[in-house]
């Protein structure tokens, strides 16, 4: 997402033209220091000019200097209150840590500054979308809908993401298309690297390598931290290149110590991540980000690996040519939907989420449930997703749940001051006491949310665009049943991939109507959901079996290699 937010702010005016264009360059080099000095000169010849001021302020912005970025933001609008670009990258990081509010009047103002500066109204539309302000959020994308139907597609897939393609609820086909796009452009200009090193065609070890930049306390990092140490190192050579800040967190730690090689690559320009990849004589890379923030695809698209995969980070095709594999199983990616896809369908037999328990270890069936925010008795539904994956319709069903089940209370990940008054001033609209409503306060651990997850009785799974995909494997491994409804894309059929594997399929509903008629016969029905957390707190279900799960993956990336060398 940050290098869509580059090409927004690298709008050069007419003074800068050469200097911003010079730094352009640098920066698809990943020669970042450089191109932020030739900037900064660009500002003593042209004070005045509040696009290089913007571009110093993103530029230190990607290099993780926040505090003088966001200062070069604000004289960029000192010197242009109505520079879009400015605005724009002032709400991303606003946005970024937790301000909202703030963060969706400064997309608004980049849009009432440069209507044709269509990058904000998408992020605007997701901003208002994490707060679940649906009414201004439906506004908005009715109005990218128009700009959508009026424009060719090369301009505006420029500003629509794959995900943002989901939510808007463009067909499947057309996602890939985005994905498409804006995989091309991240490979333009670039030449595959080198490789010193011919492979093997039936190498001792298979070298794998994972790419991320989430190797540290992200999701991605809980899921995997202790999956890494539990690979055959008969068959696998395991390296790991980390592009992400060292967080110094216990996940990133048990990360280093579980594979063979860890390479911190956060310094290293796109070109030199491909050639040291290229050098270690990586045979199978796994991209763990796809097409997210910070993402490093121009690196992937340098070809530094025979064969290329995209496991688990990004909820869509990635739409690139220079990635051979996408990690699926039968439900996640059921044969129907390879159509939606530009990589080849890697299926293994159960879920394809392999994760670990390590943090949830003492957390038990019969686990204390007194907490002070439920009542003694309550039943309590919860999710714990991000406000942008809930829909109108989720909300809408989950109080109809709650209207069907007085004595129940919904329990939510902790929201800002916007989204708790959005959602209790929705609840109140249909009738339920919004103090019904609850919000979890953040606690420092894992394990500590584990053992607190556990009260919940029944998750309710966001079922419009996204499910919840690394919160299910959460609720599941705290003893929590997750009821949910697959729909037509990966985004939103990863919960009943992971509720089947941990032999919930009873739990997998056709559609709305059904899962909000279940979620109300099961909180009548207690025993039935007590059985079902039983059976979770049992952990023999295959989701349990990391071991098993990660052999699998395992087994397709031997096979990958096999048909790669033909």
């Amino acid at each position: 997402m940050l290098l869509k937010f580059l090409r927004a702010a690298m709008r050069p005016g007419a003074n800068s033209r050469s200097a911003i264009n010079r730094a352009l360059a640098l920066r698809r080099e990943g020669r970042l220091a450089e191109a932020t000095q030739i900037l900064r000169e660009a500002a003593v010849e042209f004070p005045q000019d509040a696009l290089t001021a913007t571009n110093i302020g993103v530029f230190l912005l990607e290099q993780d200097q926040g505090p003088e970025g966001v200062r070069w933001l604000e004289r960029a609008l000192e010197l242009d209150p109505a520079c879009a670009p400015a605005h724009y990258n002032l709400a991303n990081i606003m946005r970024g840590s937790g301000e909202r509010a703030l963060a969706a009047e400064h997309y608004q103002a980049a849009v009432d500054a440069d209507p044709e500066f269509a990058p904000a109204r998408e992020e605007l539309m997701n901003c208002l979308l994490e707060v679940c302000d649906w009414d201004k959020a439906d506004k908005v994308a009715a109005d990218l809908r128009a700009l959508i139907e009026r424009d060719a597609a090369k301009e505006w897939m420029r500003y629509v993401s794959p995900l943002s393609a989901i939510a808007l609820g463009l067909s499947p086909s057309e996602v890939k298309r985005v994905s498409a796009y804006h995989a091309a452009e991240y490979a333009r200009g670039i030449r595959p690297v080198k490789r010193p090193l011919q492979p093997d065609k039936n190498p001792a070890r298979l070298r794998i390598a994972y790419l991320s930049r989430d190797l540290r306390d992200h999701a991605v990092g809980h899921l995997l931290a202790n999956v890494f140490a539990l690979h055959d190192r008969a068959k696998f050579e395991v390296h790991a290149f980390s592009y992400g800040v060292d967080d110094g967190s216990s996940y990133r730690k048990a990360i280093t110590a579980g594979v063979e090689h860890f390479v911190d690559a956060h310094a290293m320009s796109d070109n030199e991540l491909a050639e040291s990849i290229a050098a270690a004589g990586i045979h199978l890379l796994i991209d763990l980000a796809g097409h997210t923030t910070g993402n490093r695809m121009a690196v992937l698209a340098r070809r530094p690996a025979p064969v290329q995969v995209h496991y688990l980070g990004f909820a869509a095709t990635t739409g690139a040519p220079y990635i051979d594999y996408f990690m699926g199983d039968r439900i996640a990616t059921p044969p129907s939907n390879a159509v939606d896809f530009s990589e080849k369908l890697a299926r293994v037999p159960h879920s394809f989420m392999v994760s670990d328990g390590t943090d949830a270890a003492h957390v038990a069936d019969d686990a204390p449930r007194a907490q002070p925010q439920f009542p003694p008795d309550a039943i309590v539904f919860c999710n714990f997703n991000n406000g942008s994956r809930i829909t109108r319709g989720d909300f809408d069903a989950w109080m109809e749940i709650l209207k069907g089940v007085p004595d129940s209370v919904l329990w939510l990940q902790g929201a800002n001051a916007a989204t708790i008054a959005n959602l209790h001033a929705l609840a109140k609209a249909h009738g339920i006491d919004p103090a019904r409503v609850l919000f979890a306060q953040r606690v420092p651990t894992k394990p500590e949310h584990f053992a607190r997850l556990n009260r919940a009785d029944l998750m309710l799974d966001t079922i419009g665009w996204h499910n919840g995909h690394s919160t299910v494997s959460d609720a599941l491994w705290a003893g929590v049943p997750v009821l949910t409804v697959p729909g037509r894309y990966f985004a939103n059929r990863v919960a009943a991939s992971l509720a089947t594997a941990a032999g919930l399929s009873d739990f997998v509903r056709s559609d709305r109507a059904d899962y909000i008629r279940i979620a109300i016969e099961l909180a009548r029905e207690r025993n039935r959901l007590a059985v079902a957390k039983r059976g979770l707190g049992e952990r023999s279900a295959p989701f349990f079996d990391t071991r098993a799960r990660l052999h699998d993956l395992e087994d397709a990336y031997l096979e990958m290699w096999r048909q790669s060398r033909g």
